[in-house]
């Protein structure tokens, strides 16, 4: 991780934190990050929304990809992982080719509530190491999810 600054987690995101059973008290043994190298591929937190984005990851959850938009990384003193990304989850995936799992499109905002479910802070060891390009349709209600490498899995459908 690169870039490391001050900045303060919000109680639900310590709340989720606690909840992923990592021992954190406070804001004070937390450092932010902007950038994180994962396996490789560069990411950048709190991009979202310009031109150039690479604040948006995957993650297989509960079996399948789901997609969603860092807003920062950030890693716990004492802690041995190799850090969190703070995020807000797009709505879940729709496959208009299926069973093509490459094209893929998702709601900007989470109907599904996969929050609920997920949480809003994920272990850096969760993110699928594939940058993934977005084009948001005009109505800024759906996105299409474009990855630079793999595919997605997909369960239940």
């Amino acid at each position: 991780m690169a870039g490391a600054r001050d900045a303060v987690l919000s109680e639900l995101e310590l709340a989720d934190l606690r909840i992923l059973g990592v021992d954190v008290e406070d804001n004070l043994s937390i450092t932010v990050y902007n950038i994180a190298h994962i396996l490789g591929k560069h990411f950048r937190s709190g991009e979202w929304g310009q031109r150039r984005c690479g604040s948006v990851i995957t993650c297989v959850m509960a079996g399948r990809s789901v997609y969603a938009n860092v807003h920062r990384f950030f890693k716990v003193d004492g802690d041995d992982s190799p850090g969190y990304a703070s995020v807000t989850w797009f709505g879940a995936p729709n496959y208009p080719a299926f069973p093509n799992p490459i094209l893929v499109r998702c709601r900007e905002v989470d109907p599904d509530r996969l929050a609920d479910a997920y949480g809003c802070v994920v272990a850096i060891t969760q993110i699928d190491p594939t940058q993934v390009m977005v084009e948001r349709e005009e109505d800024h209600v759906f996105c299409w999810m474009i990855r630079d490498s793999g595919y997605d899995t997909i369960r239940g459908h």
